[in-house]
């Protein structure tokens, strides 16, 4: 009997180690926010600044919360396709914080939350202001690019679950040339069409997925530059909030 008392004492002495090292391991309710993405992620401008975007919003308001262990916005960047997100995490690409060598496949292992906007420039390779009217005349075939488009938003969202176990919001696109007025029906269903797929798409693999088309829906003022596709600060702002209250 003594000795089964002993190795009751010793096993849960074993187990309280174990669940202290499991609790505090890793700092409590908080949060660790790994950004992917194009120019929109990173936080490009109407003027082609890369400044505060909507992740910059999303961490400040983490953090305030008490809520924030770590963020980096470092995987995103202009330009960006689809294969640019796959070579980085495949690459296992690195990044500097707080002077420590950050590898994003660890990143993402570790990740609370990701955030992936990814695709836009897929869709914009070879059109140009001399072949857009031909594009726009042309919708059935432009939704057949969407669908391949998005077969390969799929290979992303594949590898990124390869390795990120919790929360995954894929955000979606508005319109990038509201004051395009001839052309803005033809516009706004293939962004539609996009969207609508890539939620679809989001529900298969089940990760989340957050529409923005409404936010800029006849709302010029959060797209200030006639002459540049990217929002300004109160347009990331706007984003921002309305992922803010998804993920509350």
């Amino acid at each position: 009997m003594k000795k089964f008392t002993k190795l009751a004492v010793f096993f849960f002495a074993i187990l309280a180690v174990f669940l202290t090292y499991k609790v505090f391991s890793k700092e409590t309710n908080k949060l660790s926010y790994i950004a992917l993405g194009d120019s929109v992620a990173a936080g490009r401008d109407s003027y082609g600044v890369e400044g505060y975007g909507y992740t910059d919003y999303i961490k400040d308001y983490l953090d305030d919360k008490g809520r924030l262990s770590f963020y980096t916005k470092a995987f995103t960047k202009s330009g960006y396709t689809t294969d640019d997100i796959i070579e980085e995490i495949e690459g296992n690409y690195t990044t500097k914080v707080d002077n420590k060598t950050i590898y994003l496949k660890e990143a993402l292992r570790e990740s609370d939350l990701v955030t992936l906007q990814i695709g836009a420039n897929n869709f914009i390779h070879g059109v140009s202001l001399t072949n857009l009217e031909e594009k726009l005349n042309n919708i059935p075939e432009l939704k057949k690019d969407a669908d391949k488009i998005i077969l390969e938003v799929e290979k992303v969202i594949v590898l990124v679950k390869k390795y990120a176990k919790e929360q995954i919001i894929v955000i979606g696109y508005y319109n990038p040339l509201p004051r395009f007025t001839t052309y803005k029906k033809e516009i706004d269903e293939v962004v539609k069409y996009f969207n609508n797929e890539l939620e679809e798409l989001c529900e298969e693999y089940n990760v989340d997925y957050v529409d923005i088309f409404d936010i800029f829906d006849n709302n010029e003022e959060l797209l200030p530059n006639p002459f540049d596709i990217h929002p300004n600060v109160k347009g990331y702002e706007t984003i921002a909030n309305k992922l803010i209250k998804y993920i509350e």
